[in-house]
């Protein structure tokens, strides 16, 4: 009986030590499952060590800025969400000459800031990123796919030879005092070109002695930049001015420049809205929200875009107001310098710029919300409005051509021809320019 209790005891015994494993065991399953998948949260895939325990190391970034505005965009934010990394400026404009001058001084940057692509190419400084997006599994899902296109697109092999910092937005501002006085309604946030000229003839007059324009682009290049078309064959660099996008561009201008006449001053004013006070609706880059946020007498908000007419419902494409930063290939701080880069990226910053009026580039609903929210203006000029449309896609393949065929819509509105005219002086300049700049190469 006693042997039959030390075996039942012992039976016991091992069955508590059983139980016992299988459910540390479980516990510690849950703990694995419960990891994080950095890869969807765009993230770097990085088990290693935590911060304390990185090497320090120093990155220099090239850009034009003064020092607080550095320090405020890029210094203390990167320095206080990655403590092993210390950032230095090397100030200098994002031009040829500008480049070889800090390069003839034996700075050598580990990122650049606000450098064309050709500019890149032309130094032999383009880096291809998808080798460190590869290295770590990055996931760039939350970047807005257009931004990376844009990026892509102006590239012959579509490498990603940089990672959006800020993108500009262009939007359509309205004077609330002009509507009033006119008894219009106020822009709605899905308009057409069509249907905006109709309101802004309606607003072209006089009132109490003062002369009213109803519509300027204070950008007139924007409209044109809705559509996903080159000006240049970018192979080539044959001029391709035929296409039908651009006769819908020009017939808008006409119909701009018809409705102003050519008694109340130049043509595409940017000056009028802020401070003459005298233009309903202008296109304009939206930072104006901030430019003239002090200026009381001024009562404007912001609607999106107007769209074309058939068109598909989009706003500017991205690529001339794409601002990136990109990694210098002979950097032997590759590896921090994409962690500076891929950060930039990420929610945590770009809540924090989105909120001050910095074009965010994420897909993250919750941060385009935030869109200027540290101003007091915010919701009562209509900021929210700004992403209505998505970005225009660009065409597949920038041309590297298109640089130099200016439209000039402020010189076709001075020009005694037609558009049909126009479009063979600009296209004879332009095909001299481009001879010139590929006997240069």
């Amino acid at each position: 009986m006693k042997a039959l209790s030390k075996v039942w005891l012992i039976f016991m015994l091992f069955s508590c030590l059983g139980l016992l494993l299988v459910a540390c065991s479980k516990d510690s399953n849950e703990q694995t499952d419960a990891t994080p998948n950095t890869e969807q949260e765009g993230t770097k895939d990085d088990d290693a060590d935590n911060e304390e325990e990185k090497e320090p190391v120093t990155l220099k970034i090239q850009t034009h800025w003064e020092e607080e505005m550095f320090n405020d965009r890029f210094k203390e934010p990167v320095e206080a969400a990655l403590p092993h990394i210390t950032l230095e400026q090397v100030k200098s404009w994002d031009g040829r000459e500008a480049l070889e001058e800090i390069f003839a001084s034996g700075e050598n940057p580990d990122i650049f800031f606000q450098v064309s692509q050709e500019v890149l190419e032309y130094f032999e400084i383009d880096y291809d990123l998808d080798e460190l997006v590869e290295k770590y599994s990055y996931d760039l899902s939350h970047i807005n796919p257009a931004y990376i296109e844009a990026i892509r697109s102006k590239d012959k092999e579509n490498r990603l030879l940089g990672l959006p910092y800020e993108v500009g937005y262009y939007v359509l501002f309205y004077n609330k005092d002009i509507f009033d006085l006119f008894g219009e309604n106020y822009p709605s946030n899905n308009m057409t070109w069509s249907e905006v000229l109709e309101v802004a003839k309606r607003l072209t007059g006089e009132r109490n002695g003062v002369k009213y324009r109803g519509l300027d682009l204070s950008n007139p290049n924007i409209p044109l930049m809705q559509f996903g078309v080159n000006k240049t064959d970018p192979e080539t660099g044959e001029i391709l001015l035929d296409q039908p996008e651009f006769d819908k561009y020009f017939e808008l201008l006409d119909q701009i420049i018809d409705m102003q006449g050519d008694s109340d001053g130049a043509h595409f004013d940017s000056a009028r809205f802020p401070e003459a006070q005298t233009t309903a609706m202008t296109v304009e880059f939206v930072q104006g929200l901030e430019w003239w946020k002090d200026d009381e007498s001024l009562n404007a908000a912001v609607a999106p875009l107007p769209v074309w007419d058939g068109g598909p419902a989009v706003s500017q494409r991205p690529d001339t107001d794409l601002m990136a930063l990109s990694i210098n290939p002979q950097s032997e701080k590759k590896d921090a310098a994409f962690e500076v880069l891929t950060y930039f990226t990420e929610a945590d910053y770009q809540k924090i710029a989105s909120r001050q009026g910095i074009g965010p580039t994420t897909s993250n609903e919750e941060v385009l919300k935030e869109f200027f929210q540290d101003y007091d203006f915010a919701d009562e000029a209509n900021v929210a409005s700004i992403f209505e449309h998505p970005p225009a896609t660009p065409p597949e393949q920038i041309s590297v051509w298109d640089q130099y065929v200016d439209l000039d819509p402020r010189r076709y509105s001075k020009e005694d021809m037609d558009r049909n005219e126009y479009l063979r002086v600009i296209t004879e300049e332009s095909e001299a320019k481009i001879q010139e700049a590929k006997a240069s190469q």
